[in-house]
C-alpha cells in the first residue's frame, strides 16, 4: 500500500458470486488484492462490487466507512509521516497494513505467512523458517517505533508496541508524568490529623526523621556528583580523537542522525554455488529461484543442494567485523541495523550509509557497484581459480591476480571500496576477499588506524573531504586467518 503526505486513501475490494450466494468473499480462497487510489479532501472508503447471476449484471456500489476518526489510526497516520519513518516506506507500509487489521477487528489474519505474501511479494505457502524477511523488518519496526516514541512522539498520549513473539499491534494509554510545580501544589493528604500531631510532638520520632532527611539528601547528593563524571566521562571519551565523529572514516558513515545498515554474507549460497560450479546473478537472488532449480556437480543430488541453498549461514569472519564496528567509540549503537543479505532489497541501498561484508560470491548486491569499480572479483568454479581483474591498470600493475587455493601459504587478495549509494545521497562501504581470510585482510586494514589514517590522508581532496576510492591488498592465508597485508594498488574518483 502506498502512503502520501496530505491524501488519504481509499480501498477496492472485489467480490464476485460463487455458487448460490452472490456476497461471498474471495478473501477466503483467493486473496483479495487491494488497489489504492489517491485522492485530496476525500474519506477511506471501502466499496464493494456486487455482481448478481441475473443476466443483466446490474452493478450495485455500497460504501462502508472505516475507521479513519479513530484516534488509534490517527496516531499511525502521524507516525508514518514522521521523520523517523517517511524515509522507509516498507516499515510504513508494513505498520500500517498490521494496524489496519488489528483495528478492523480482523487481527486472527494476521501472521507470518500473510504478511510475506501480502506486502513482501513472496509466493503462496513459501516457507517463512527459510525466509526470515518479515521477521527481519518486524525487528525493525519495533526499533523505529521505540525511536518514535523517544524523540518526536514523547507527547503522544498513546503508545503504540508490536510485542515480540507476534506481529499484532498494541494501543495502550500514556500519561505524562506529573510535573514538580503540580506535586508541590497538590500535595496527598495525611492519613489522619492525630498521626502528625505525634510527629510534631514526639522528639525521638523527629530525630529519627531528620536524621533520614539527611543521610538521603547527601546519598542523592553522591548519587548526582557520581552520574555527572560518568556524563563528563562519555563526553570527553567521544570527544578523543579517536570518537567516530572525527575519524575520516566512520564519521562518514555513522552518525546520530541517520540509520546505516550492516549487511552479512550468505555463506549458505557461496556453499551452493562450490556444489552446482556456477554463481548466482543477483536477478537470480531476488527471484529465489536458484534454491530449486539446481545442477550440481557429479556425486551430489539435487536434493542435496537445495538444502544447502535453504541453510541460513553466514562466516565467523562477518560476526568479527560487526563485533569491532559496534566497538568503535563513538558509534551510535542505536543506529546500526544488521541485515542477512538474503533479506535485503534493492530499496534499503537508497538512501542511508551500507556496510557491505563479503564478494558478491556471498553478497550479490556487489554486483551492483562492480560496474563503476575497477577490482572485480571473478571465481572459475570449474577450473577452481578465483582471480581479481584490474580493469586499467597503471604502470607495472598486473591485469589479473590471481589467488593461491592450493599452495602451501595460500595467497589471498582483499578489496576495500567506498562507493556512493544507489541514490548518491550516502556511501557504501565494500569490504570483500577471494576467501574469508581475505574479507579478513581488508577488515584488519580499516580497523588498524595506523595503517589506515595515512592512507586516507595521501588521497584526501584539497576541500580535506575523502574521495571515493578502491584498495587492493594482498596477503597469505595461514590456517584460515590473514597475516599482515601489503598495498598492491588503488584508485580514487572524484566526488
Amino acid at each position: 500500500m502506498v502512503h502520501a503526505e496530505c491524501f488519504e486513501r481509499f480501498t477496492l475490494y472485489l467480490q464476485a458470486p460463487c455458487d448460490r450466494n452472490p456476497l461471498i468473499n474471495l478473501t477466503g480462497t483467493p486473496p483479495v488484492y487491494p488497489l489504492d487510489f489517491r485522492s485530496q479532501d476525500v474519506h477511506r472508503l471501502r466499496v464493494y462490487l456486487r455482481l448478481p447471476l441475473m443476466p443483466e449484471h446490474a452493478l450495485q456500489v455500497d460504501t462502508e466507512p472505516v475507521v479513519g476518526s479513530d484516534p488509534r489510526w490517527e496516531l499511525v497516520e502521524r507516525i508514518v509521516a514522521s521523520p523517523s519513518f517517511i524515509r522507509s516506506p516498507r516499515l510504513c507500509s508494513l505498520l500500517m497494513h498490521l494496524c489496519e487489521l488489528a483495528l478492523a477487528g480482523r487481527s486472527g489474519e494476521i501472521n507470518e505467512q500473510s504478511i510475506g505474501e501480502a506486502l513482501f511479494e513472496r509466493a503462496r505457502n513459501y516457507d517463512p523458517s527459510i525466509d526470515g524477511i518479515v521477521r527481519s523488518h518486524a525487528s525493525r519496526l519495533r526499533q523505529r517505533l521505540e525511536q518514535y516514541f523517544n524523540e518526536e512522539g514523547a507527547h503522544e498520549t498513546i503508545r503504540l508496541t508490536i510485542p515480540k513473539g507476534g506481529y499484532t499491534p498494541l494501543f495502550e494509554a500514556h500519561s505524562q508524568p506529573l510535573l514538580q510545580s503540580e506535586s508541590v501544589l497538590s500535595p496527598a493528604p495525611p492519613d489522619s490529623i492525630e498521626e502528625v500531631s505525634d510527629v510534631r510532638t514526639s522528639p525521638v520520632i523527629a530525630n529519627t526523621y531528620r536524621r533520614l532527611f539527611w543521610a538521603t539528601s547527601i546519598a542523592l547528593i553522591a548519587a548526582c556528583s557520581f552520574i555527572v563524571f560518568l556524563l563528563v566521562h562519555a563526553h570527553s571519551a567521544q570527544s578523543s580523537p579517536g570518537s567516530v565523529t572525527k575519524h575520516p572514516l566512520w564519521s562518514m558513515l555513522f552518525g546520530a542522525d541517520h540509520s546505516t545498515l550492516i549487511v552479512a554474507s550468505d555463506t549458505g549460497l557461496t556453499s551452493l554455488e562450490t556444489f552446482t560450479g556456477s554463481n548466482v546473478s543477483l536477478a537470480e537472488y531476488l527471484s529465489g529461484d536458484y534454491r530449486t532449480h539446481t545442477t550440481p556437480l557429479t556425486g551430489t543430488t539435487p536434493e542435496i543442494a537445495e538444502k544447502i541453498a535453504s541453510r541460513r549461514y553466514t562466516s565467523i569472519v562477518d560476526l568479527d567485523i560487526v563485533t569491532k564496528l559496534f566497538q568503535i567509540p563513538g558509534v551510535p549503537i542505536n543506529r546500526m541495523q544488521l541485515r542477512y543479505a538474503r533479506d535485503l532489497r534493492p530499496n534499503d541501498l537508497k538512501d542511508e550509509p551500507v556496510i557491505l561484508l563479503g564478494s558478491a560470491e556471498g553478497t550479490p548486491w556487489v554486483e551492483l557497484f562492480e560496474d563503476k569499480m575497477n577490482f572485480v572479483f571473478v571465481h572459475d568454479h570449474q577450473n577452481h581459480r578465483f582471480v581479481v581483474l584490474n580493469r586499467v591498470p597503471h604502470g607495472n600493475e598486473q591485469a589479473r591476480y590471481e589467488a593461491d587455493l592450493t599452495g602451501p601459504v595460500h595467497r589471498v587478495y582483499g578489496v576495500i571500496a567506498l562507493r556512493p549509494n544507489m541514490k548518491g545521497s550516502g556511501d557504501v562501504l565494500v569490504l570483500e576477499g577471494t576467501s574469508m581470510a581475505g574479507t579478513e585482510s581488508a577488515a584488519d586494514f580499516v580497523f588498524d588506524d595506523s595503517r589506515l589514517l595515512p592512507f586516507l590522508a595521501t588521497i584526501k581532496q584539497k576541500n580535506g573531504s575523502l574521495p571515493y576510492f578502491e584498495l587492493l591488498l594482498k596477503s597469505n592465508n595461514m590456517n584460515g586467518s590473514a597475516s599482515g597485508s601489503e598495498i598492491l594498488s588503488y584508485r580514487t574518483t572524484a566526488r
